[in-house]
């Protein structure tokens, strides 16, 4: 039925802002279908307007209550049925106990006539979920039911400083993937909303929204697309904004946020960021594992998802790293990783950044509850993400001038068998970060021990990638850790890379199911990269294959991809890149007794190429061959004002002056006569500086 409500427009007249649809759906619903806490989830609605209002949101569910669709029901004993009912209300006044109490009393009553018939009533009680359905590891993860292929993927940029501060300017793009023509956007930011605005009337095709970031907390931003045939949408991303004085200045106090601007000159800082935590901590019990005497906290995943705790705001220690080009956060109380690297000019984010704390269902099996808060973790001294990714590392930082500047982080010195330090160093002038990790034998006795460290990949501004991101690694021979994939059954299977049983498993977009892997036999180096076309963004990694042996790629599938829910509350997901001393999980690493291993490597964000082919410390490079040209794209470290040459079989026939930087990468053409083309029997692109120093050469047979 649809009633008439007096009520107060976000404008302010006292008027209902439209009709109070009372909808009941009684339908009988498969218990999986269900959410883990036993009730439909609540999906945003609200008035359509022009400008952003208030409108209702029922989201994140630490949130004050939003207006919004309310969802009854009972949580089910596995093998029920059970019946939901819905409401939908658009006027906020309606929300008074004389109209929904008789809606609660046949709430009740079913809830009654179906506990009669054997399910477990309890409006608010939590799904159980058994030991058979735990998720202990990546080989026992299990895809989630398709999502409906005719509704578009949106995504829900957020380009701004970080961290974000009361007053600071932040850009908010919503767009889609979508087989069907879009016709409409909409965004809606905590609990205002744009209503939808039509494509042709959007810049570029695209809502792009300039928001000044509010009071501190976090915000839920919801972003929409509709297509032509009516098919919605939806993207979520959380986006905390901190307190005006958690900024610190170079020397620790607070202060405002340091803007190093010159060429010439690195800082380091210290601040901190507020996040939505779970109390994880609270279902964690201490355990040693006497191999290596290595304390670690053992997780009940069990009695969490029983319980079903809700997250509050934590405030976590940021160090800081900064300069022209990079901006690098490390979290040294949450297993010292690397959470993210900012590439200043194009406001793109290299690394997935999780911002919720929330336990996943992986993990090493003795421990689980891995925390997938994103960027670059080390993981000893077992495999699947070691035991210290959420633990607090100790920290030294050194500037060393105002050129230098970096950070070290270690395991503790506690009676453990091995240890661990690794320095991130970022220098003036370059867009590139210089990792240098440190694994000690503390013990008289050689050790066998796994050493990995993982990559959570999602280039760009959308915290999640687009079906054409793909991995970039030289080898030809892969071969199978985990997947659901049934053309990939079984561990240690080998497969040909990129091409497999005419699919190009490179794309992530041709990914059904979730897929780990390793090179095989070993790392080819020197290097592994992704890129994503969709963002134009991507990620390298340089390293030396002749002492990190092993190289994995791990992503969550694509068609039929592991939710996102498993370890956030949004949208955002990622892939991965690990490296390892051995060449696979399958195998450990030795080292004598009081011997070290040390090595060095470069990270660092590629954005604006248009695509990416190869990659060493200097520069990034993108190559490919037309009917009587090739294109090229080169992204440079640091600045380079040099020569590109074009050579056929050792001759050269093209050649063009390059101005490049991490600003402005390079995109242009090199001409070639069309007729010598099928005669070509290898092609070598060099590029070189004014002075002659050559910065890359790359040789190919069919760059095509």
């Amino acid at each position: 039925m649809t009633l008439s409500c007096p009520g107060r427009t976000p404008a302010g007249p006292t008027r209902c802002a439209g009709p109070l649809a009372w909808r009941r759906w009684p339908t009988l619903e498969p218990c999986p279908a269900l959410t883990r806490h036993g009730r439909e989830r609540a999906r945003p609605v609200g008035p359509a307007v022009d400008a952003l209002t208030p409108g209702p949101l029922r989201w994140p569910p630490w949130g004050e209550p939003r207006r919004g669709p309310v969802a009854f029901g009972s949580s089910p004993e596995p093998g029920c049925i059970m019946h939901t009912m819905r409401i939908d209300a658009t006027c906020g006044s309606v929300f008074r106990a004389w109209r929904i109490r008789p809606l609660l009393l046949w709430a009740t009553l079913l809830t009654l006539a179906w506990s009669l018939l054997g399910c477990a009533p309890g409006l608010s009680a939590p799904a159980v979920l058994n030991q058979a359905e735990t998720i202990a590891r990546e080989d026992a993860r299990r895809p989630l039911p398709q999502h409906d292929s005719s509704a578009p993927i949106v995504t829900v940029e957020v380009r701004a400083a970080t961290p974000i501060y009361p007053g600071d300017p932040v850009t908010i793009v919503v767009r889609a993937i979508s087989q069907e023509p879009v016709d409409a956007y909409r965004l809606a930011i905590d609990d205002a909303d744009t209503g939808w605005r039509a494509v042709k009337r959007l810049p570029g095709g695209l809502l792009s929204f300039e928001w000044t970031a509010g009071e501190p907390g976090s915000y839920v931003l919801i972003g929409q697309a509709r297509t032509t045939a009516g098919a919605v949408g939806e993207g979520r991303r959380l986006l905390t904004v901190e307190p005006p004085d958690s900024s610190s200045s170079q020397s620790g106090q607070p202060g405002s946020r340091p803007d190093p601007t010159a060429q010439d000159t690195v800082i380091f800082y210290a601040s901190s960021v507020t996040l939505p935590t779970y109390p994880f901590a609270e279902y964690q019990s201490q355990a040693v594992d006497p191999a290596y005497r290595w304390p670690y906290r053992r997780f009940d995943r069990d009695r969490f998802w029983q319980q079903a705790p809700q997250p509050s705001p934590q405030t976590y220690q940021l160090l800081i790293l900064e300069n022209r080009y990079l901006q690098v956060l490390i979290l040294p109380e949450l297993g010292g990783r690397i959470w993210q690297v900012l590439h200043k000019p194009s406001g793109n984010r290299m690394f997935y950044q999780n911002n919720v704390v929330k336990p996943s269902p992986w993990g090493p099996p003795q421990q689980l509850g891995w925390l997938a808060l994103g960027g670059l973790e080390w993981n000893l001294p077992v495999i699947e993400h070691g035991y210290d990714w959420g633990t607090p590392w100790d920290y030294r930082a050194l500037q060393e001038s105002d050129t230098v500047a970096s950070v070290t982080v270690a395991t503790p010195r506690d009676g453990r068998l091995l240890h661990a330090s690794i320095t991130v160093t970022l220098r003036a002038g370059s867009a590139s970060l210089e990792v240098a990790p440190t694994i000690t034998n503390l013990s008289p006795d050689e050790l066998q021990f796994d050493y990995w460290q993982t990559a959570m990949l999602a280039p760009g501004t959308g915290n999640r990638p687009s079906p054409d991101l793909h991995f970039v690694l030289p080898g030809q021979l892969m071969t199978v850790h985990s997947t659901a994939n049934p053309d990939l059954t079984g561990p240690t299977l080998l497969f040909t890379w990129p091409h497999y049983k005419g699919r190009d498993l490179s794309r992530l977009g041709n990914w059904r199911e979730y897929l780990g892997f390793f090179e095989y036999p070993a790392a080819h180096g020197p290097f592994t990269a992704v890129y994503d076309p969709w963002y134009d963004a991507g990620a390298v990694r340089i390293y030396p294959p002749e002492i990190m042996r092993g190289s994995k790629v791990f992503g969550l599938g694509w068609e039929n991809a592991l939710g996102s829910d498993l370890f956030t509350d949004d949208d955002s997901a990622y892939v991965e890149l690990h490296g390892g001393l051995a060449p696979s999980f399958f195998e450990q690493a030795r080292l004598a007794g009081g011997a070290s291993i040390s090595w060095q490597e470069q990270w660092y964000p590629v954005v604006d190429l248009g695509d990416l082919t190869t990659a060493n410390a200097n520069l990034a490079l993108h190559l490919a061959r037309t009917a009587d040209a090739f294109q090229v794209g080169l992204y440079p470290t640091r600045p380079l004002n040099g020569v590109i040459n074009l050579l056929a079989d050792g001759v050269p026939v093209a050649r063009r002056a390059v101005v490049a930087s991490p600003e402005a990468p390079f995109q242009g053409v090199l001409p070639v006569d069309g007729a010598i083309l099928p005669q070509v029997q290898q092609w070598q692109l060099q590029v070189e500086d004014q002075q002659g120093q050559r910065w890359i050469s790359y040789e190919m047979s069919d760059p095509s």
